[in-house]
Order: structure tokens, then sequence, then C-alpha cells
């Protein structure tokens, strides 16, 4: 009975086996007719760019415009009126360029009273001093006469005490003339002390004098230079940028009239984002476009109000400027950031963005396939874009658009042509 079990069930457990087999092929062709295929590109029409390595300074791209770096603001130096001008903004200037006249009939009086004061204190200063050596020589006159005067007394002496030697004079007539003699030496000497007083006295008084005539001088030049004043020049070489009167118009002392700048020698003012101002240092480098190259700057200054969500930097350059640059002119430039190393960055092309996340594609190293990868760029610094996070260095990424294929994680790649 089991023997009869046994072979009955044999070809029963071989039918079954022969029965998944067919269906495990069956399944196998099926799948491998049914499934898809890669779409494949030929390596000729896609745009790579290699990741690279290493230390890279992050420039920033800003806006601007170059300004002079030597301004002057001119001012209606008195109260007056605008009597003639003889330029308007935009015209070249040098530093003694007139531009306007003012007219100020109050000034022009009190030059005329101050000078004809300075000139009478002149005429009395010359009397004074005249007076005063008259004075000195009537004194010296009478110096001389007493000095005469002892000469005849020593005469006098000399004789009485020759006469009274021999017997012929009184010794009393001797005595007189010694005393007479001594009292005029006396009276000489007192008199010379009299003379240097007065020497010094009209020294002093000469001197207050003179302190007189300085002060009316000062006063005369101060008037004088008031005068001058109310013609306007521009004092600095460069442009004149702005005009703000009138022919005719009365102005007050201290009210703007007209601004000039500097034309050579020229800054620029860049705006600077708001969310990159914190990171922008005094002495950063900057790198100024301009037709035929690059200005080299730095920063010299940067204000601390936030306009519009921007600050303003100034930047003085090192270098000498272009013939063909102005004032007001617009300037497209780049200044540095930061300093990144061993950062990871790609060189700029189309349809690669700063500062967020793309799904491309990057191309798999010696195999003919592309793999699809989530790439996150940083900065863009000049012409190098940094990569934050999605690949490493050596790998190529392709630039082209391929997002038809956005549903393939890889794509075949025909380098037959290659």
């Amino acid at each position: 009975m089991n023997i009869n079990i046994d072979q009955t069930t044999k070809p029963n457990k071989l039918k079954i086996v022969l029965t998944i087999a067919t269906l495990l092929v069956v399944i196998c062709i099926g799948y491998f007719t049914i499934k898809p295929t890669l779409p494949k590109l030929s390596a000729n029409t896609l745009n790579m760019v290699t990741v690279q390595q290493g230390d890279i300074d992050i420039m920033t791209p800003v806006y601007g415009q170059y300004a002079s770096r030597y301004e002057r603001l001119l001012s209606a130096p008195a109260t007056g009126q605008v009597g003639e001008i003889y330029l308007r903004a935009g015209a070249d200037v040098e530093a003694n360029t007139v531009i306007a006249k003012l007219v100020n009939p109050d000034l022009q009086q009190q030059l005329f009273e101050s000078q004809a004061k300075l000139e009478r204190m002149h005429s009395e200063f010359a009397a004074f001093k005249f007076k005063k050596q008259n004075e000195q020589l009537t004194f010296q006159a009478e110096l001389a006469d007493i000095d005469s005067q002892i000469q005849g007394a020593k005469l006098d002496v000399d004789v009485n005490q020759r006469l009274s030697d021999q017997g012929i004079a009184a010794k009393i007539d001797l005595e007189r003339a010694i005393l007479k003699y001594n009292q005029l030496k006396k009276r000489l000497e007192f008199a010379n002390y009299r003379f240097e007083k007065q020497k010094e006295m009209h020294k002093l008084e000469l001197e207050q004098q003179k302190i007189l005539l300085t002060q009316q001088q000062k006063q005369v030049d101060l008037v004088s230079n008031k005068v001058a004043a109310l013609t306007i020049t521009a004092g600095i070489a460069g442009t004149l940028q702005r005009l703000d009167i009138e022919l005719g118009q009365r102005v007050n002392q201290g009210q703007a009239m007209a601004r000039v700048g500097s034309k050579t020698q020229l800054m620029a003012k860049l705006n600077i984002p708001q969310r990159i101002a914190e990171r922008i240092q005094i002495g950063a480098a900057v790198d100024l476009k301009y037709s035929n190259g690059v200005l080299k700057g730095t920063v010299k200054q940067l204000t601390s109000v936030v306009e519009n969500g921007f600050i303003v930097a100034e930047v003085h350059l090192r270098e000498p400027l272009p013939a063909n640059l102005r004032p007001a002119q617009p300037v497209n430039a780049l200044i540095f950031v930061e300093r990144k190393e061993n950062a990871l960055y790609v060189s700029q092309e189309p349809g690669l963005k700063p500062l967020g996340a793309q799904l491309l594609y990057k191309h798999i190293p010696n195999q003919a396939q592309l793999q699809q990868q989530q790439i996150t760029f940083g900065e863009l610094s000049g012409t190098n874009l940094l990569i934050t996070n999605g690949a490493i260095a050596g790998e190529k990424i392709i630039t082209n658009d391929l997002s038809q294929w956005h549903t393939y994680s890889h794509l075949a790649l025909d380098t037959t042509n290659l």
C-alpha cells in the first residue's frame, strides 16, 4: 500500500516543480520585456563643470557711484546781494576761478572809513615821532650846555689852582671854582639819567602808538578780506557740482551758495546690502570694474545708518584714475567679505543658482551614467560658485537643463564620440 502511494506522489511533485519553474521563466521574460530603458544622452551635448577644492576669497558684487574725494562748500561770507554770476553747475573750475560776486555797500563803507582812520593814525604817529625826537634834541642841547659849563668850570679850577700855588689868588676862590665844577658834574650826571629815562619813556610811547597802528591795520585787513570774499571763488580745482543762488538774490551770512568737488581725485561710494554689512571691515579690498579693466581700492569708512536696506562704504582708490571717470558716474564692484579655506567650488555657468539647492546630475567616474543629486550652492565670488553640500572634489556637474528627466535617478551617457 505504501509503495503505491510513493509512486503516485512522485509525478505530482515533479509536475509542481516544472510548473513553478515555468512561471519564473515567464515572469523574468515579462519583466525584462516591459522594463523601461534608461534615456541615453550624448556627452558631446552636455556642459560639465569640475568641482574644485581650495582657498577662495568671497567677493560680493555691489554697486554705487564715483564721488569727489574732496569737496568744498561755498557759503556767503557776509550778508549781500548776488550782483554777478559767471558759471553754472557742471563747469570745470580751478582754485582761483570766480563763480559769482556779491554786493554789500555797508562793507565798502566800513573799508573806506577804516582805511581813512589808518591813514590819519599814520600821520599822527609821524607827528608824534617827530615831537619826541624834538624833545630829545632839546634835552641833548641842554646836556651840551651843561658840558660846556663844566669845561669852563674846569678851566677856572685849573687857573685858580696855579694862581693859588703862586700865592696870587686866595684859596677861597679855588674852593669856589672846585665847588662849582663838582655841582656841574652832578647836574650833568642827573641830566644824563633823566635823558635815558626820557628815551625809555619815548620808546614805550612809540611802541604803544605802533600797537594802535597794528590794530587798525588788522581792522583794515579784516574788512578788506570781507570785501574781497564777496568775490566767490572755487577754492579747489574740480567741478562746480551745485549752484544754489540766482542773480539779484539776497543772501545771509553763512548761507550755502555752491559746492565744488574734485574731478581727478575721486572715491567710490558703494551701497552694501544690510545682510552682509556686518561682515565688511574697514580696510577690505575692493575691485572696481570699468571699461578697460579693474581698479583696486580699499574701504576707508562705513556709515552707521541703514537707508533703504543699505549702508554706504567709502572706497579710496590705490592707483591713478582713468581720465574718463567723473563724479556721479555709476560703478559696479566686488567687495571682499571673507576668506574660505579648503572650500568646494565650481566655475559659474548658466543654470547654476547661488544661495540655493538644485536637483542636478553628476557624472559617475569611470561609468557611462549620470546620477541625480541635490546640490546646495553658497555665495558667488566673481566667477566661482561655492558648494556647501552634495558634491566632492573632482566630480563633474552637468549644467544643462535636464528637468525633463527628473523622474530618473540615473541617465545613460553615450561617450562613443569623445
